[in-house]
C-alpha cells in the first residue's frame, strides 16, 4: 500500500470535513442572527405596546397627552413635567425603533406602518413644539434629521372617520 496515497486521501477527507463544518457553522450563525433580530424586534414592539397601554389604563394621562399634543405651550407645572416625561419616553422608544430599522432588525412592512403613525404624530402642533424645545436631548444626528424631516413634511393627521385614500 502506498502511504502517500493514503495520506492524500486522509487530507482530502479532512479538508472535506472542514468545508462541511464551515457550511454548518455559517448556517447556524445566520440562523442565530435571524433569531436575535426577531427577538430585538419583539422587544421593541413590546415596549411600544406597553407604552400605549398606559394611555388606555390612565384617563388622566390620556387627557394630558391630548392637551399636550395640541397645545404644548399651555401646559404648566406638573402637567408640563408629566408631558415632558411622556414625550421623552415616547421619543426614546421611537429612536430605538428607528435604529432597529436602520440596522435591518425590523421587518420593513412593520416599519412602514410605524412610520405612518409617527408621521401623523409629528404633524401635531404640540409634538412639534415639544421637539423644538427638547430635541437637544437626542444627540444621534440621524434620528434628529429624521424627526426634523418628518415634522417639515407633516400633513395634518386624518381623523379616524376619514377613509384611507390608499384603500
Amino acid at each position: 500500500m502506498n502511504w502517500e496515497a493514503i495520506s492524500a486521501i486522509g487530507q482530502l477527507v479532512g479538508a472535506l470535513a472542514v468545508v462541511i463544518s464551515l457550511i454548518y457553522l455559517a448556517t447556524e450563525v445566520r440562523s442565530n442572527a435571524r433569531a436575535t433580530r426577531q427577538a430585538a424586534m419583539r422587544s421593541t414592539l413590546d415596549s411600544l405596546n406597553r407604552f400605549a397601554q398606559q394611555i388606555v389604563g390612565h384617563a388622566d394621562l390620556a387627557e394630558l397627552r391630548n392637551r399636550g399634543f395640541h397645545d404644548f405651550e399651555s401646559l404648566e407645572g406638573t402637567d408640563r413635567s408629566r408631558f415632558d416625561s411622556y414625550m421623552h419616553v415616547l421619543f426614546r422608544t421611537v429612536e430605538d425603533v428607528y435604529y432597529q430599522h436602520l440596522q435591518g432588525n425590523l421587518d420593513p412592512r412593520l416599519w412602514r406602518g410605524l412610520e405612518v403613525v409617527l408621521s401623523e404624530t409629528n404633524a401635531l402642533p404640540g409634538v412639534q413644539a415639544w421637539w423644538r424645545s427638547r430635541s437637544h436631548w437626542f444627540v444621534g444626528e440621524e434620528f434628529a434629521k429624521f424627526i426634523n424631516q418628518q415634522q417639515q413634511t407633516a400633513k395634518p393627521p386624518r381623523s379616524y372617520r376619514e377613509p384611507n385614500p390608499d384603500q
